[in-house]
């Protein structure tokens, strides 16, 4: 063989030799289009969902009061209804040469609302009748299943229309005898009731508010009711004045709220601690006040290793799409949806977040509307940084993400959710990756 044909057969070997070797690339923010590398996109990879059961939950301090009645084909029939602690203001007296007026609650709606407002609500206002507080290994919070006795015989009535989006007061007349008994104690030197906060709670527990429960409407209001005695007093002139019971610690005021799912899509989840989507229709449920959320999994994650030629991951996005059909302006879905994580007991932790010039935001999804047609709305989340630790770390745990509002949001807002699996045509939840393949 002549010193041609050997250079000839040794530059021949050492191409093969490397055409058959994955060549060692370093990969940074751009990828070069050097002939041994793709990048490749692929949304087969399942999104697993299922609804978990949310016994109870915190909903003193929330910044809202909750009331009404509507049943929900999803979650069933939620009721609402709100105690609260009140207090007088500073004594400023005297009260002398009073002439009563009228008493009426007063609330101021926050534009949050569900069901059907064309129709009158039935406001009823009782008096609790023993001191309201929380529990005793953490007395600053009361939880949604809690109830205190209230006196039978109301303390006022009144059938009310609510228009939410004007927010127009909604006043409730209370008891003459009430209003009068009020004015008769400020005007009493020897009074101690209307003087001290303490002494005003022992005689005047407090009011649990409610509306009837036959109807199909839920609204929402500040947590700044209050009580106002109208009078007159006579002085040089029969002058009108008015006297504002508020709201005592906020942590005293709290909505108590129940479901009955039987008849709805999770009816079943009241006897399981979770429900896969299997079971539900292919769908999973997030509503906090409806005492459910949609989780999502990653089963089979790991199985990108698997793909032939498969190098590294991009990009992972998670797009959630709501069921077509399951909202509308009247029943809203979430503005803002979180995916925080979890663990084995369904607890909430972190949000998925987004950093921009070295500092952390939630990403809440980036909603976007498609009424006509349902076909373009959906929620998006990077979860890169997630899924990539579930790849590259066989030994952690696979718990999920759990879609739910931020916080007050979830607990004052009757916002609800419903998504689909990969199965339903009405809308999918996907999880979509990019990665980097080697030739």
């Amino acid at each position: 063989m002549s010193k041609f044909q050997s250079f000839v057969f040794l530059l021949l070997l050492s191409s093969f030799w490397f055409s058959c070797k994955k060549v060692d690339i370093k990969f940074g923010e751009q990828f070069l289009d050097n002939g041994y590398t793709q990048i490749m996109k692929i949304d087969t990879f399942n999104a697993d969902l299922s609804t978990i059961r949310l016994d109870s939950f915190t909903t003193s301090s929330s910044g809202g009061t909750l009331l009404g009645t509507y049943t929900d084909p999803y979650f069933g029939k939620i009721t609402s209804q709100c105690y609260s602690e009140m207090i007088p203001p500073f004594y400023e007296g005297p009260y002398t040469n009073t002439f009563f007026d009228s008493i009426c609650l007063i609330m101021l709606p926050n534009r949050e609302f569900y069901g059907d407002s064309s129709q009158p609500v039935q406001v009823n206002v009782h008096k609790v009748t023993q001191i309201i507080n929380g529990y005793e290994a953490n007395p600053m919070q009361i939880f949604n299943v809690r109830s205190f006795p209230v006196d039978p015989v109301p303390l006022g009535s009144a059938s009310v229309f609510v228009r939410p989006l004007r927010r127009d007061s909604i006043k409730v007349r209370l008891s003459d005898a009430f209003g009068i008994e009020l004015l008769n104690k400020l005007g009493d030197p020897n009074d101690k009731d209307m003087r001290a906060p303490d002494a005003f709670i022992k005689y005047f527990n407090g009011i649990r508010v409610s509306t009837s429960n036959n109807g199909n409407f839920a609204f929402g209001c500040k947590d700044s009711l209050f009580i106002r005695l109208y009078y007159k007093q006579s002085q040089l002139f029969l002058n009108s004045k008015k006297y504002d019971i508020g709201i005592s610690a906020k942590f005293h005021h709290y909505n108590q709220i129940t479901v009955d799912r039987a008849g709805s899509a999770l009816q079943n989840l009241d006897n399981n601690r979770e429900l896969h989507s299997s079971q539900t229709g292919n769908a999973a449920y997030t509503s906090y006040v409806g005492g459910a959320i949609a989780r999502v999994r990653f089963n089979s994650i790991r199985d990108v290793l698997k793909i032939p030629n498969y190098a590294k991951l991009l990009r992972a996005t998670l797009v959630v799409k709501p069921l077509r059909g399951s909202y509308s302006p009247s029943f809203a879905l979430p503005p803002l949806l979180r995916m925080a994580t979890t663990n084995v007991n369904n607890q909430i932790g972190f949000d998925i977040f987004f950093v921009n010039n070295g500092s952390a935001f939630t990403q809440y999804g980036n909603l976007t509307l498609d009424y006509l047609y349902g076909e373009n709305t959906n929620y998006f989340y990077d979860v890169t940084d997630y899924v990539g630790s579930l790849v590259k770390d066989p030994s952690l745990s696979n718990p999920g993400l759990l879609m739910l509002p931020p916080s007050p949001a979830m607990e004052t807002s009757f916002n609800r959710l419903a998504v689909g699996n990969r199965l339903n045509n009405n809308g999918k939840t996907e999880l979509i990756l990019v990665y980097a393949a080697v030739k």
